[in-house]
């Protein structure tokens, strides 16, 4: 398949019609649809169901097609960027997805001393939760992910290197009810609702299946959010609970006058191991070998355990 015909098409799916993509790729509607025409004769399989006002609807086909043509693209960047690495030694791209359960410091100290060494290199730093990065990079959009892995089984051909484990605690404002009070019990926390990741579902059944698991009836009032600004400002605002990484929260809880303060009871949690993750058939770039290897030490260097 033709490189330039699967960027147009991508274009279109991006940009929900043909007049739209035609703007952004500075090509005529014309071109674009002789080139998507092509395609969908190389493939013998209609793409796209054309609609009154040149507005699309992917068919089945072309739905299938997204992701391997989102792979083929991005590995031919991949492919450029490391024959200019070679080439040059000092110009490309690495793009990286951060989990919210992995330490940003040690990400800060990777990044600078990777800057020192190749100052030339554009680092892109993609910030999510885990389960979402986790198919991005099977897309190919990212060299690797540094996340927080709990659970989920990766896909044939990835890999996993852990460098530390951390448990979620709970969390709330300075002016909530439980705030100060010594060896909490889950009874005492039936009552208040939770803030919990719109992303990742699988946070609800655990803090419920802990309630259940001591005899209680569990929680029934979850508010969804993958909305950093906005989550801070519910917990700010209310007696909502969060179960949530310390890694994420590590400023607000270092403050002079703490924003939010852990509450003292060991559970619900969950133990996420901090992990790089990669490709083992997709060589990375030299650049992106470096960082991943920066990443390692600074990993080696500091405690990343958060009272």
């Amino acid at each position: 398949m033709d490189y330039r015909e699967l960027e147009r098409f991508l274009a279109v799916v991006d940009h929900g019609s043909l007049v739209a993509a035609a703007r952004h790729l500075g090509v005529t509607q014309q071109t674009l649809s002789s080139s998507l025409a092509r395609l969908e004769a190389e493939l013998d399989a209609r793409l796209f169901d054309r609609k009154p006002g040149g507005i699309t609807a992917m068919t089945r086909y072309g739905e299938a097609l997204v992701r391997h043509a989102r792979s083929q693209i991005a590995g031919a960047r991949r492919a450029k960027q490391e024959l200019l690495s070679i080439k040059e030694g000092s110009v490309g791209t690495v793009t990286i997805g951060l989990g919210e359960s992995f330490d940003g410091d040690i990400i800060l100290d990777a990044l600078l001393r990777f800057r020192e060494a190749k100052p030339g290199i554009r680092v892109n730093l993609v910030e999510g939760y885990s389960e979402t990065l986790q198919h991005r990079l099977y897309d190919g959009e990212f060299d690797f992910i540094a996340a927080g892995v709990s659970a989920f089984e990766l896909a044939e051909g990835y890999t996993r290197d852990v460098l530390y484990a951390l448990n979620d605690i709970v969390v709330a404002r300075p002016e909530h009810p439980l705030a100060g009070r010594k060896k909490l019990s889950l009874k005492q926390l039936q009552e208040y609702s939770w803030l919990v990741p719109y992303s990742r579902p699988a946070d609800v059944d655990h803090i419920v299946e802990t309630f259940v698991a001591a005899g209680l009836e569990p929680p029934r009032n979850f508010v969804g959010s993958d909305a950093y600004r906005v989550g801070m400002q519910l917990l700010l605002s209310s007696d909502l609970l969060i179960m949530v990484s310390p890694a994420l929260i590590s400023f607000e809880l270092s403050r002079s006058s703490p924003v939010l303060c852990k509450l003292d009871i060991a559970e619900p949690t969950i133990r996420r191991n901090a992990s790089l993750l990669y490709s083992m058939e997709r060589p990375l770039t030299p650049a992106a070998e470096l960082l991943l290897s920066e990443v390692r030490q600074a990993a080696a260097r500091r405690d990343p355990a958060v009272a």
